[in-house]
């Protein structure tokens, strides 16, 4: 009888371990995915941007860790957060670009009215 408690009572907390937050496999991809958006908007070309984005894939890495030990809800918040911090790159990188751009045109607009 006592040994069939403690069967219970393992397979009781065993399930209760298993009960936790689920694999944040969406947030994972969301913020891999998030990443390469930025890398591929030129973030690394920026330094603001490229530090972003070593944030993003330093709380990535901390999130993986963390899904190995079993604290999903922690590092799905931190997948939201490296989410984030990619899609800021992203932003930073597509300023200095629109930038970059205005410059290219107001130089070309003097260039035509000096040309008179």
């Amino acid at each position: 009888m006592t040994n069939q408690i403690v069967r219970w009572a393992s397979l009781g907390l065993l399930l209760a371990g298993c009960a936790g937050a689920p694999v944040p496999a969406r947030k994972m991809a969301a913020a891999q995915a998030a990443i390469r958006a930025s890398e591929e908007a030129g973030a690394q070309a920026q330094p603001q941007a490229r530090l972003q984005i070593r944030i993003a894939e330093e709380e990535l890495r901390s999130a993986r860790v963390l899904i190995r030990r079993g604290d999903n809800e922690r590092a799905e918040h931190l997948l939201a957060k490296a989410e984030v911090d990619a899609e800021l790159a992203r932003s930073i990188a597509r300023q200095d670009q629109a930038h970059a751009e205005a410059q290219r045109a107001q130089n070309l607009l003097r260039g035509i009215r000096g040309g008179r």
